[in-house]
């Protein structure tokens, strides 16, 4: 009996002590000064799972960046981060932060706000976001781009700060100087604008489909061949089927438009014979004509596949 009671009385002592020490700690250890620090010690260490617990902003649509593995991979990282509480309203705290980015001490003021209590005791803040930092990606000729190596989609990026970002090609298809942005608070939203330039192998897997679509349309046997971009127009009953002969192939070229690459424009002539009933006179006859158009076309490169859209850029005309 004599044990148990002295257990309950420890119990009872150490739940006293640490009631009491609640407010000390919460002033000293949990502020919101100290919270700006941990997230910027998660950032250094590469760890965002853990900074996204420093952060009271919704996730956004698109994680493809808030990973550990795009920010592990970030040429420059914070250290050395010092922060002062400047004010406290209630849930609502001001804190002053410093910290070091590529050789430079930055200085940003970030508003805080109380989550729910730790264990119902601890206090908890966390940075106070309305928006995600991002970075602005203007590609021309490509919908998708390399963050740090990881890719992503062109347009509005979400990031986290303070953190710095390469951003480039996958080199297979286009080629580009990756250019550094840093963002280092967290409503920055640096523009990266890039224009890249086709390799020499984008320029053979467009040949290779250009090639390969003027090929399966030759082999139509009808004068109007499905899915392409020319044709044979006649008042005349055709007779069988026809046959068409690739006479002359287009000069395969590239330049940027906007987020495609256009193809650009290269006459092409095509050969169509076959037998005719004139409608007048109801008399047969061969006929033997060279076709002449100009084709262009859209380019995509997206996740490093190629697409080829044919377009014809005026009419067909008997060369």
């Amino acid at each position: 009996m004599r044990t148990s009671r002295r257990l309950l009385i420890s119990a009872l002592m150490v739940v006293v002590l640490t009631v009491a020490a609640v407010p000390l700690l919460n002033f000293t250890v949990y502020t919101p000064a100290r919270a700006a620090e941990a997230y910027i010690s998660a950032i250094e260490r590469g760890d965002a799972h853990s900074a996204f617990s420093y952060l009271s902003a919704p996730t956004p649509s698109s994680t493809l960046a808030l990973s550990d593995e795009v920010l592990s991979a970030a040429p420059d990282l914070p250290r050395e981060p010092e922060a002062e509480t400047v004010s406290v309203d209630g849930d609502h705290a001001k804190v002053r932060l410093s910290y070091n980015l590529s050789s430079q001490e930055q200085t940003v003021d970030l508003e805080m706000v109380r989550l729910p209590a730790s264990a119902g005791l601890f206090d908890r803040w966390a940075i106070e976001q309305r928006e995600w930092p991002t970075l602005s990606l203007d590609v021309s000729g490509s919908s998708t781009a390399t963050v740090n190596g990881y890719g992503v989609s062109t347009g509005e990026v979400p990031v986290l700060f303070p953190a710095s970002y390469l951003v480039g090609f996958d080199a297979t298809f286009l080629k580009s100087n990756s250019q550094r942005a840093e963002v280092t608070a967290p409503g920055d939203s640096p523009t990266v604008k890039l224009s890249p330039e086709p390799t020499p192998k984008l320029e053979k897997t467009v040949e290779e489909q250009v090639t390969e679509h003027l090929q399966d349309c030759i082999k139509s046997k009808t004068l109007m061949p499905a899915g392409c971009v020319f044709g044979y127009d006649t008042d005349n009953e055709i007779i069988g089927d026809v046959s068409w002969s690739l006479e002359r192939s287009p000069q395969i070229g590239l330049t940027s438009s906007g987020n495609d690459l256009e193809l650009t424009p290269s006459t092409v002539e095509v050969r169509v014979k076959g037998r005719y009933r004139d409608i007048v006179t109801a008399a047969e006859h061969d006929f033997d004509e060279k076709l002449s158009f100009v084709l262009g076309g859209s380019v995509v490169v997206k996740s490093s596949q190629v697409s080829f859209e044919p377009r014809r850029l005026g009419d067909v005309t008997i060369a």
